[in-house]
């Protein structure tokens, strides 16, 4: 949400300096996405909780910073509305609806636009103005958080009637080119003949208002949150009005946001009421009362409060409170907060915010000792090591992405990464879908910085993917079960050259060969297996890699991961232009193990003693099998035997040497007592080697040189 300071400071007093209130802001909870200036006007983007539908205006946010500085709300100028018999019929025919106005004003003279400081407000919320009736709702809205609608009173056709929709039943929604059919079932508001709007989500085209207008018919509801949420998916619509209903609006506020609008249009000096405002619908203030001790309140919150105190501080939040002689506090809940205050907890989260997290003192629990790092910490810490080793970053990327990843990847119904879990009321595009894959975001971060002409890009993350479970339709999920199943895993995304470039520059591309010695370098750091070999058909990322520039990682028998480059159609489309990025993931389970790595033991005083051999090989002899038969004859304190040259020669007939190879045999320089090896004994078991190769391979044509 943007809020614009000028704006904020009709409904309080502020400091002068905007910083100074966004700081405030973060102190009560208001998280502040982005300071703004523009045309020398200071505003704020909002990202608002989820819980709090009272915070999607300007009187709910002004009300957090009064409280917290002590300073006075105020709240603009609403006409006072008579409840009487309805100026239109009004039919009631569900319990969805908790309360519903109707107020019908007639146009009296020239319909002049609002004030401009109402224009104002829409101006810093981002919003065009569109005419005065819809634009009076759109302040009333943005001022006190009270969603209305205008009907052009001529459109309508009998009694107003809040129900359910019918089986096959079709609606035309503003701004969509033609009716739509709707769910059986959908909370609407309707006459005779058609459906008037959506309930607590969008207006309908028969029924708006237009500059020839001269009478409408003004409603201020409050619906149900799950009746409106399951509408606004129904549709398929998101609205300002909807996100308020789907997280609870103030039943008690509906004639006072119908009076706002109703002000705001009278001092046009174009329209007047006409009759009384018709109300109906069954809801009633419970009343809750939330009980606790002053002792659980001070124990919660770690510091002293007195009862005399506590009343003062929730009475700035609106709640009314009775403190007893025996130290039970009873704090009675404002309706604008009945949607998230049911608990002593809720209460004593109030008082926090008005006492200001600044002022508590850090402190950690007790604990009698500290705990030794568990197995998968180790090997995590290991692991972030490695790659920090080689100039990654750890990034933190979000677990939603919007629906434009599918096109991206390319996905189509067949393919195992098309479904996903999806959020039912995401107002953001970009939230829309649970993420079951890492590569598109790994591919949007390269593609921004290459925009940005950042070459070099190296980064890791340890995260979670959602899958939806198959077979689990929302309409009958079992509430025992999960509706998806997550799967821990590390991705890296390297792009660019493989280290900092320097003066002498000695870099290369970070391509596949050197992912795999990275994978490489991990399994020898974690001690376990971990082999690249190649890639796993059934792995869900395996047509989205290049076919010929992809692998596997194979541990312990079972495909643990993935690596390569993108295919070139996948990078097309991301626009990765130079980019040629190397994308790597591997299940945590798989890393997050008990390794065996070697323990450490000194290196030996005596150095180990190096001896060569070289023998000619005919065609058809392998080397490899040479080193294999030295290495199983030597004895148990011969270390290693290397190849370590090869020169060609030129036979004289077909059964002679081809080539000449030279084995390098290393052994230990000592024995068990740390006394030197002698040469004669060196010697003899060089000896031994060097018979039991002739006997074997003497027949092949083998021969020692």
């Amino acid at each position: 949400m943007k809020v614009g300071l000028d704006v904020l400071r009709r409904f309080t007093d502020l400091p002068e300096e905007p910083h100074e209130v966004r700081r405030w802001m973060d102190q009560v909870g208001l998280e502040v996405k982005r300071v703004h200036h523009e045309d020398g006007v200071w505003g704020y983007t909002l990202e608002l909780l989820a819980n709090r539908g009272d915070h999607h205006c300007y009187d709910g946010i002004a009300r957090e910073l009064a409280s917290r500085l002590d300073r006075p709300l105020r709240r603009p100028d609403v006409t006072e509305l008579e409840v009487g018999t309805s100026p239109w019929p009004l039919r009631l025919e569900t319990d969805a609806v908790l309360r519903y106005s109707a107020t019908l004003l007639v146009a009296s003279g020239a319909l002049d636009p609002l004030s401009p400081e109402s224009l104002r407000l829409l101006a810093s919320a981002g919003m065009q103005s569109v005419g005065p009736v819809v634009d009076a709702t759109n302040v009333a809205n943005l001022e006190l958080g009270q969603p209305t609608h205008a009907f052009d009173a001529d459109t309508l056709r009998g009694p107003i009637t809040l129900r359910h929709s019918a089986p096959g039943e079709r609606a035309w929604p503003l701004f969509t080119p033609e009716p739509v059919e709707i769910p059986a079932g959908t909370l609407v508001v309707a006459d005779d003949e058609k459906i008037l709007a959506i309930a607590g989500v969008i207006g309908c085209e028969e029924s708006k208002t237009t500059e020839r207008t001269r009478r409408i018919l003004l409603e201020s509801a409050t619906f149900d949150p799950v009746a409106v949420r399951k509408a606004s998916r129904a549709i398929g619509i998101t609205t300002d009005s909807s996100a308020r209903f789907e997280r609870g609006a103030d039943p008690a506020r509906v004639l006072l946001g119908a009076g706002r609008v109703t002000r705001l249009l009278e001092e046009t000096g174009g329209w007047q009421r006409s009759g009384a405002t018709g109300l109906v619908g069954e809801w009633h203030n419970p009343g809750r009362v939330i009980s606790f001790r002053m002792d659980a309140a001070r124990s919660a919150l770690g510091f002293e409060l007195e009862p005399a105190d506590v009343a003062e501080r929730l009475g700035r939040q609106g709640f009314e409170t009775r403190v007893e002689a025996d130290g039970h506090v009873h704090a009675s809940v404002p309706t604008w907060r009945l949607w998230d205050v049911e608990f002593p907890a809720d209460v004593y989260e109030e008082l926090a915010k008005s006492i200001g997290y600044e002022n508590f003192t850090p402190s950690l629990p007790p604990i009698p000792m500290g705990s030794v790092a568990s197995v998968e910490e180790v090997a995590r810490q290991r692991t972030d090591e490695v790659l920090v080793g080689y100039g990654f970053y750890e990034v933190f990327t979000d677990g939603f992405y919007g629906r434009n990843a599918i096109d991206l990847l390319g996905l189509d119904e067949a393919h195992p990464l098309f479904r996903h879990v999806e959020t039912t009321n995401a107002l953001d595009r970009a939230y829309s879908l649970l993420k079951n894959n890492c590569l598109h975001q790994a591919l949007l971060t390269v593609a921004s910085n290459e925009r940005r002409r950042v070459p070099d890009v190296r980064m890791f993350e340890w995260t979670r993917t959602f899958h939806p479970v198959e077979g689990l339709l929302p309409d009958r999920a079992d509430p025992r079960r999960p509706p998806c199943v997550e799967r821990p895993l590390m991705w890296l995304v390297a792009s660019g050259r493989d280290r900092p470039r320097a003066w002498h520059d000695t870099s290369r591309r970070a391509d596949l060969a050197w992912l795999r010695g990275v994978v490489h370098e991990l399994s020898v750091e974690l001690g376990i297996d971990l082999e690249v070999g190649e890639a796993d058909r059934e792995h869900p990322l395996f047509g989205l890699l290049h076919p010929h520039r992809r692998q596997g990682i194979v541990s312990g028998g079972r495909t643990v991961g993935i690596l390569g480059e993108p295919h070139p159609a996948v990078s097309r489309r991301y626009k990765l232009k130079q980019a040629t990025p190397v994308y790597l993931e591997i299940d945590a389970d798989a890393l997050l193990v008990e390794g065996t790595r070697p323990e450490w033991s000194d290196p030996p005083s005596v150095q180990p003693v190096v001896r060569s051999l070289a023998f000619g090989l005919p065609r058809g002899v392998e080397a490899g099998d040479i080193a294999a038969v030295l290495h199983a004859n030597g004895p148990d304190w011969l270390d290693q035997v290397l190849i370590v040259d090869l020169f060609r020669l030129e036979p004289a007939a077909p059964d002679e040497p081809d080539r000449a190879i030279t084995y390098e045999l290393r052994f230990e320089g000592a024995g068990a007592d740390d006394e030197p090896r002698t040469a004669d004994e060196i010697n003899a078991a060089v000896v031994d080697m060097v018979a039991v190769v002739s006997e074997q391979f003497g027949p092949m044509g083998v021969r020692q040189r």
